[in-house]
């Protein structure tokens, strides 16, 4: 419990540093005053332009993997409780962002950040995730759609690897798991992915009445 408890707390520290409300300072914006008023990368590009927004978005990202590294140093050497260290690391993270104590209790919808716990569990299936994003971005214009649609892929890709009793690795970073931990894991993956859908609510009845604003690309 204590090793539950330690994660949780780590990863919600990182997680709580505002990334995009600090690049948005920086460039004399509050970032909470313009566009939707959300401090993820989305709002931040749209605003401030790419660089910012690329920043923002690799400093979201950093927030879970900083942590993922802690924690895994520290108490990743059991097998059999290697993957839950990351996912009460990862949970702790995305909650510091969603809800970060240095802006009230508010923040922003934990993707990119999720994004980076599942790029330290395994690359391909970031890559998955990503492609998911961006895809339905391109085919809709809806940055929204597609991190909606990456949250539910999210849940599946978990139901059918820890449903089956496998476990998520890429080269020597096994994400191994014992098997009294199985229900724990999908309980948490559930988590994760509700927060993200549920940070999305707003969007959701955009797209619903399609008043939901486009990204729109140049070329």
């Amino acid at each position: 419990m204590l090793m539950r408890l330690i994660c949780l707390v780590l990863g919600f520290a990182f997680g709580s540093i505002p990334t995009g409300f600090v690049i948005a300072r920086l460039h004399g914006v509050d970032l909470r005053s313009v566009g939707s008023g959300n401090i993820g990368s989305t709002n931040v590009l749209r605003n401030l332009g790419k660089k910012a927004g690329a920043m923002t978005l690799a400093g979201d990202i950093l927030k879970a993997l900083v942590p993922l590294l802690i924690t895994g140093a520290l108490f990743g050497g059991p097998e059999e409780t290697r993957y839950l260290v990351t996912m009460y690391t990862g949970l702790g993270a995305v909650a510091g962002h969603d809800f970060s104590p240095w802006l009230h209790f508010k923040g922003g919808k934990g993707i990119a950040t999720s994004g980076g716990v599942i790029l330290y569990t395994d690359p391909r299936f970031f890559l998955v995730t990503f492609a998911t994003v961006i895809g339905t971005a391109a085919l809709t214009g809806y940055v929204s759609l597609g991190s909606l649609m990456a949250a539910v892929v999210y849940i599946i890709v978990h139901f059918v690897v820890i449903g089956q009793g496998k476990c998520f690795a890429f080269g020597s970073a096994v994400r191994t798991w014992a098997p009294q931990y199985k229900a724990e894991i999908l309980i948490i993956a559930v988590l994760m992915a509700g927060m993200a859908i549920w940070r999305h609510k707003a969007n959701i009845q955009r797209l619903l009445n399609g008043t939901e604003n486009k990204l729109k690309l140049k070329k």
